[in-house]
């Protein structure tokens, strides 16, 4: 049985996280090539080193217990709702990426990265998670719906 260990990313994490950003990026432009373009570095050590500065910004990493190998990240920001008459204020967290290695998925360690991003923001007053999924990745969508999560609202498009 495989075990794993949450903690939160330093600098050092860089390049395993560069590296899962790239499995996610890869799949994103094989589905979405009219979306994304194919580059070599999708996350910059810069747009990195920027984001672990943010103070609503908090990345957390899983690695495997026995290798201490990073198998996994997800980053997420604490927001409020926009401050409109017409909006019931809210505090929700918004997860911007969430990726398991592929060779480690169903093995238990995004459920365990999940719930850690879960504690994390309830523990800080978010009321919600949310996140944005592409409707391509069913995977993704099936993981999160056996969380427990539904359908917020939909964006479509119609091509020109």
């Amino acid at each position: 049985i495989m075990s794993f260990q949450i903690r939160e990313a330093t600098y050092e994490d860089y390049s395993a996280i560069n590296n899962l950003i790239i499995e996610v990026h890869n799949l994103h432009c094989n589905y979405r090539p009219d979306v994304y373009a194919k580059v070599d570095t999708p996350l910059t050590k810069e747009h990195y080193h920027a984001m672990l500065m943010q103070d609503q910004l908090k990345i957390f990493v899983v690695e495997d217990s026995s290798s201490h190998e990073v198998i996994g990240y997800s980053s997420l920001k604490l927001m409020s709702s926009p401050s409109l008459s017409i909006l019931v204020p809210t505090y929700a967290a918004y997860v911007n990426d969430f990726c398991i290695k592929s060779t480690y998925k169903r093995q238990g360690a995004g459920k365990l990265l999940f719930d850690t991003i879960a504690n994390y923001a309830k523990g800080h007053g978010a009321e919600s998670i949310q996140l944005t999924v592409w409707e391509f990745n069913k995977d993704a969508l099936e993981f999160y719906t056996a969380l427990g999560m539904r359908t917020r609202n939909r964006r479509l498009e119609l091509d020109l």
